[in-house]
């Protein structure tokens, strides 16, 4: 499923695929950032870090073990998988065990 994502490079939406979607569960942060309990549409894996289409409408990269801002200013929190018809964000949880990431089945 492809997903509307804020480029603000060029001042329009752009349409990026999704492979899943994720529960955001942690101390709310930025205007335009996390906000905890919301579910964000994940656009990417880069490594230790997953893309987000966050508060903001634009996709940016957070942590897959504790999503934080990076001047600190909040705890952070954990990511809980709603939606995930390809299988990639549950390939990704069996190779990062170490990651704090909850698996569901449900939309929640």
């Amino acid at each position: 499923m492809k997903v509307d994502v804020f480029d603000s490079e060029n001042d329009k939406y752009i349409k990026i695929e999704s492979i899943g979607k994720i529960k955001y569960i942690g101390e709310s942060f930025g205007v335009d950032s996390l906000t905890d309990q919301n579910i964000y549409d994940c656009v990417g894996i880069e490594g230790e870090y997953i893309r987000v289409v966050d508060d903001s409408g634009e996709d940016y990269l957070y942590p897959i073990n504790n999503p934080r801002p990076v001047d600190g200013s909040s705890k952070g929190g954990c990511w809980k998988v709603v939606k995930d018809e390809k299988g990639i964000l549950k390939i990704l949880m069996d190779e990062t065990k170490k990651f704090k990431i909850i698996i569901s089945d449900k939309n929640e």
